[in-house]
């Protein structure tokens, strides 16, 4: 289910939406501890859980992994971040038909932080400069079967090509 659908259903109930964020962690003590937490904090009810992306796919196996597990084994709607960082549209379309495969509808699109080690986000040859890009092509690709949501910046952006996405976005 979408979590947007939701999400519309709760407010229409005049009950209140809430999620929470894991990101993949760095060792397999860590997952475990992870996977432990995951099945304690359900039980608060949340409406999903959203699961991050390492920059340029760092972590792509596992949020994989995470997202399928909240997904089919604890039974919280999943949305996974997917960014362009690093991220060819191979990759982008095989994390897209993974999640898609384990009924995972729920994309967060982000243009990413730079990787580590760099102070400006440089487009991969073959990927994405900014969000939008990554929006329209997985609505290209797969219609409405995705709901996607995006993260926005309330004050000024950097400069980059985002400035471009935001205007043609208005």
């Amino acid at each position: 289910m979408k979590v947007i659908d939701k999400i519309q259903s709760l407010a229409n109930e005049g009950k209140t939406a809430f999620s929470f964020e894991f990101f993949p962690p760095k060792t397999d003590e860590g997952v475990d501890n992870l996977f432990e937490r995951m099945d304690r904090m359900v039980a608060y009810g949340p409406t999903f859980c959203d699961i991050t992306w390492g920059a340029g796919g760092s972590t792509a196996d596992l949020t994989l992994d995470i997202a399928s597990r909240m997904q089919n084994v604890v039974c919280v709607e999943s949305m996974m971040h997917l960014t362009c960082t690093n991220m060819p549209v191979e990759k982008i379309d095989h994390a897209l038909e993974t999640i898609k495969g384990n009924g995972i509808q729920n994309v967060l699109a982000l243009r990413g932080d730079p990787p580590h080690g760099h102070d400006k986000f440089v487009k991969v040859e073959g990927g994405f400069g900014c969000a939008l890009d990554l929006v329209n092509h997985v609505r290209s690709k797969y219609g409405d079967y995705f709901g996607i949501t995006v993260a926005g910046y309330p004050g000024m952006i950097t400069p980059s090509h985002s400035h471009l996405c935001v205007i043609d976005m208005c």
